[in-house]
């Protein structure tokens, strides 16, 4: 490594560093806030808090590395601007792409560090600290062993599509099951509910359940069929129901593909699209960190002397563009207007692209 990358990258370590404790901590803070009355009105036990914090914290690394990123190196190329070292390491003939390609490297690594920390951690503490929030936090619970996921879906073999209000971890309960079977023609044929779903003994039991068929239109079909314990004869175990409980977060990128790959026409057509949608963003957003610094950095370069904080706020102002831009894109995704692929890569490639144009420019 050359002696003026090792200078540029120390100069970027430090801001780096500061930058993700202070968004790490205002995050905490904020969300802590939010959640103030939560806390309060049910007596919260701060063990129980601290926990939900330590298991949210992978979570919020990922969320806040690529604006970390970005403020460090801003900063860094702000300070070189202010003492005229860009200009001296410019005039000694080092071009801006070499000043750039350590910046560069960086956030291509902190990229594939958050895309690991996404798929190998992420899924499995998003699961525990949700479960904390939704079956301890918010009802005032105070032993772990009750966490529970509220709003679990899951599409089945044979066509089912099984929802539940909630789902008790630890006894493996949904409750308020609801369960729409279609025919082999993809249309609707039936719907049972049911108080709750128990595994038990290696099977799903159903509990207090009704059974209602359906004609293809839609409406019911005589009278409902009752029953106080019926088996639900499905593949599925609890751990099937924590991956796909109706959170793309839950799942790895592998996992995600796999329960995507169940889905077929009728009840699971437009569930198949927006997972879809979520598998490839998956993929894309841990480069953001990269992404980001490819546009940003050569913007701060291009601005004269003394124009760091012009350098910052323009930066910003791109930084909130992209996320905007991500968003849109996701929404037209998920509701079929643009394919899968291209809402979740759009914005990316679209600032990589324009990135490249500004530091061929600035060259």
């Amino acid at each position: 490594m050359k002696i003026i990358d090792r200078y540029l990258l120390r100069g970027f370590l430090r801001p780096f560093l500061f930058c993700l404790l202070i968004f790490l901590l205002l995050f905490m803070v904020i969300d802590a806030f939010s959640n103030l009355d939560e806390f309060l009105k049910n007596g919260f036990s701060l063990g129980v808090i601290l926990t939900y914090y330590l298991y949210f914290l992978p979570t919020v690394f990922v969320q806040v590395a690529p604006i970390s990123t970005l403020m460090a190196v801003l900063y860094n190329l702000g300070d070189l601007n202010r003492h005229n070292e860009i200009s001296a390491i410019k005039a000694s003939g080092i071009s801006s792409f070499q000043v750039l390609s350590p910046y560069l490297f960086v956030g291509l690594l902190l990229s594939f560090i958050v895309f690991l920390v996404n798929e190998k951690v992420v899924p499995k503490t998003q699961v525990t600290s949700t479960a904390i929030m939704q079956g301890l936090i918010e009802k005032g619970k105070k032993n772990l062993s009750e966490r529970a996921i509220r709003n679990v879906a899951l599409y089945s073999s044979e066509c089912r599509m099984v929802f539940a209000r909630e789902f008790e971890i630890a006894s493996g309960t949904l409750r308020d099951v609801v369960i729409l079977q279609d025919d082999p023609n993809q249309t609707l044929k039936s719907r049972l509910t049911a108080k709750k779903a128990q595994y038990e003994d290696g099977h799903w039991q159903l509990y207090d359940a009704a059974t209602y068929h359906l004609n293809r239109q839609g409406d019911i079909l005589g009278e409902p069929t009752y029953s106080k314990k019926l088996e639900l004869k499905i593949e599925e175990v609890p751990q099937d129901f924590i991956k796909a409980a109706s959170q793309a977060e839950f799942m790895s990128a592998k996992e995600l593909k796999e329960y995507r790959d169940n889905f077929k026409g009728g009840t699971g057509r437009k569930f198949k699209t927006r997972l879809s949608v979520d598998f490839h963003y998956k993929i894309a957003f841990p480069f953001i960190s990269f992404f980001v610094i490819l546009i940003g950095a050569p913007l701060a370069m291009r601005l004269e002397r003394g124009s760091a904080i012009v350098g910052i706020g323009t930066s910003l102002l791109v930084v909130l563009i992209y996320y905007g831009l991500h968003s849109i894109c996701l929404a037209l995704g998920k509701n079929g207007t643009m394919p899968p692929i291209a809402a979740a890569w759009f914005s990316n490639l679209f600032f990589g692209i324009t990135g490249i144009y500004l530091i061929k420019k600035s060259a």
